[in-house]
């Protein structure tokens, strides 16, 4: 299914991010975080050397002026985050859920939804993700406009077909031109999630705190499956083929169990969805588990 943003897409994300009044996402930002307490006040706190990523309204120009190089303007803030989030790209996010919905879509909306919700509680987000034209970041802030020009820009790097660079590299380069605390919020699938490994993981906690949506693939043995690689519908013959089906369901639990494995001694964990419905309270599952909250 192809995302068409011609409509507004901002009001999709909207009515599903309202549900959240009704759920305990309020205090999400609450807690034993690592990111760093400023944020935008009127409470001046200081000034630093200007970093890639940082909102340029912050830049004092007349002290940049003086030093040779530009500074930024901190102020305090009760609680404060910077969120990246990292979106896996390219043909194999295009397929189908075991719900029978669009991965691109449900990446999308996941992405769209917990920007949308995080910003409220007033951080500002960035995206980052790998086109066939090369990697991009964007520069932190929030907003309606801010939300909506991601949502292009992920829409357009899913759809590119194939991406520059790995989304392993993505993560890494990610990871590697920050040097400041921040929530990082990735959102793969499990090809993805099966591409990291210790020396990645080590690189993504070192300022971060880092949360994780899998986006699940249908099976080869649900009915009506469309295979990417061949670019044709599976044979429905192999929905009636049990072994088969027992085969593609205990890989998929070896999989989640390599990857907790892998990930939980270092307080990262990740949730698997397949719906639009269940992105909320995956959102919710993922930062109450950071906190210790089952």
């Amino acid at each position: 299914m192809s995302i068409d943003l011609n409509y507004d897409y901002l009001d999709r994300v909207r009515r599903i991010a309202a549900l959240y009044t009704k759920r305990k996402t309020s205090d999400l930002l609450d807690g034993d975080f690592s990111s760093m307490q400023h944020g935008r006040s009127l409470d001046f706190d200081d000034l630093r050397e200007y970093r890639y990523g940082d909102d340029i309204n912050y830049i004092d120009w007349k002290s940049s002026s003086r030093v040779g190089k530009p500074l930024v303007r901190r102020y305090f803030a009760d609680r404060k985050h910077d969120v990246l989030f990292i979106g896996d790209t390219g043909k194999k996010m295009t397929g189908d859920t075991p719900a029978g919905e669009s991965k691109e879509h449900l990446a999308l909306m996941t992405f769209g939804v917990s920007a949308y919700i995080l910003g409220k509680q007033g951080v500002n987000y960035a995206l980052s993700c790998c086109s066939d034209e090369g990697s991009r970041i964007s520069t932190f802030t929030s907003g309606s406009s801010h939300l909506e020009e991601l949502l292009a820009t992920y829409k357009k790097a899913i759809e590119c077909g194939a991406p520059k660079h790995s989304f392993y590299d993505t993560l890494r380069s990610s990871a590697a031109i920050f040097s400041r605390h921040m929530i990082m919020i990735i959102i793969t699938d499990a090809e993805g999630l099966a591409e990291m490994d210790a020396s990645l993981v080590k690189r993504l906690i070192y300022y971060n705190d880092v949360y994780i949506f899998k986006i699940e693939d249908a099976l080869l043995t649900d009915t009506d499956v469309y295979d990417l690689d061949d670019d044709e519908y599976v044979d429905p013959f192999l929905a009636m083929c049990r072994d088969l089906y027992r085969e593609e369901v205990a890989l998929k639990e070896n999989l989640d169990k390599e990857a907790r494995k892998l990930l939980t001694p270092h307080r990262i964990y990740f949730k698997s969805i397949s719906k639009e419905e269940e992105i909320i309270d995956s959102l919710i599952y993922l930062f109450r588990r950071r906190k210790g909250i089952t």
